[in-house]
């Protein structure tokens, strides 16, 4: 372990796969790699999968020396949905992620990634209700980058592909923003960011249009500097000659390289067809708007998944 890795805890640390990919962190030097969750149940688990942890650290609320500051403060900022200190108690010291999360509120880790046992909405919860949203944000979302080899070498990022089922205008202008923001945290490309729809620069007109064209105006006015237009249709935001003929004048000129979808429907549907019809490589989903950082991790992952996911998580928070 070195001081200038990103420290990034994980739960279900009872999973193979989980301490596989851990294994792999700490030999690649990807991250100084802690656990969260019952010592001795972490502990028979490695021993079984004839996986070594003998010094490794392991974070629990039962051993925890300020566990009751935590359960205190956690109480304090959630009066008015937590009903009493007990309740406060219990769904700390019963629930390792939203433990997790406190530590990383805390600043004890860098970040968090969890759910390869653990549901998406249990993931979720905790980051809400541990770490909180960030100035400013008030929805939670989720992008995925997608890395292309054609028809032109792209890494692309799609959102929201995993939360927010039926967005509103504010919500896609908190997913423009905090996508914009992830996309040039983990590619280091400018973001051009173009809100998706149907129709192009009033080719047609329905509530979902016209929330799209409302969304670009929110952000435009909170992010000035950011480049942005909607509503476009993909191939008006992707391909520059069709850019010249459906919209001369919009500033994205085809290269657009952060897509926002008007609902998770078409959000999950696009990215998925990107995936398996156009060969990307998709890494997600990154959950963002977050005051820290803390990641899901689908209950199918990959052990390869889980260390790219702690790589991002990594450079999230070494960043911030």
């Amino acid at each position: 372990m070195t001081l200038d890795q990103p420290k990034i805890l994980l739960g279900d640390a009872v999973d193979e796969r989980i301490l596989c990919a851990a294994q792999i962190c700490r030999e690649q030097n990807i991250a100084n790699i802690e656990f969260i969750g019952d010592p001795d149940l972490i502990g028979e688990a490695a021993e079984k999968f004839g996986i070594h942890i003998e010094g490794w650290y392991i974070w629990s609320q039962k051993t925890f020396a300020d566990t009751e500051n935590f359960i205190k403060e956690y109480y304090e900022t959630r009066k008015t949905k937590v009903p009493d200190y007990e309740t406060a108690h219990t769904e700390v010291m019963h629930d390792d992620l939203l433990f997790g999360a406190l530590l990383v509120h805390h600043g004890m880790a860098d970040g968090m990634v969890a759910g390869s046992l653990s549901t998406s909405a249990h993931v979720i919860r905790a980051a809400l209700r541990g770490i909180g949203l960030a100035p400013g944000i008030r929805s939670l979302s989720s992008m995925f980058l997608l890395n292309f080899l054609t028809p032109r070498p792209s890494t692309l990022a799609f959102a929201d592909c995993a939360v927010i089922a039926e967005p509103d205008a504010h919500q896609l202008a908190d997913i423009a923003i905090t996508t914009a923001a992830t996309y040039k945290q983990l590619s280091g490309n400018e973001p051009i960011v173009a809100m998706l729809s149907y129709s192009t620069k009033g080719s047609a007109s329905s509530d979902s249009t016209k929330k799209m064209i409302l969304a670009t105006e929110i952000v435009k006015e909170r992010e000035p500097n950011l480049i942005i237009d909607g509503e476009l249709q993909f191939d008006a935001a992707f391909i520059p000659t069709v850019a010249e003929r459906k919209a001369p004048d919009s500033p994205l000129r085809g290269n657009a390289n952060v897509f926002i979808f008007p609902n998770l429907d078409a959000g999950n549907i696009g990215y998925k067809l990107a995936e398996r019809l156009g060969g990307a490589h998709a890494t997600g989903p990154i959950l963002q708007g977050l005051k820290k950082n803390m990641n899901d991790l689908s209950r199918g992952a990959s052990v390869e998944d889980i260390v790219t996911m702690v790589r991002v998580t990594g450079v999230q928070g070494m960043q911030n």
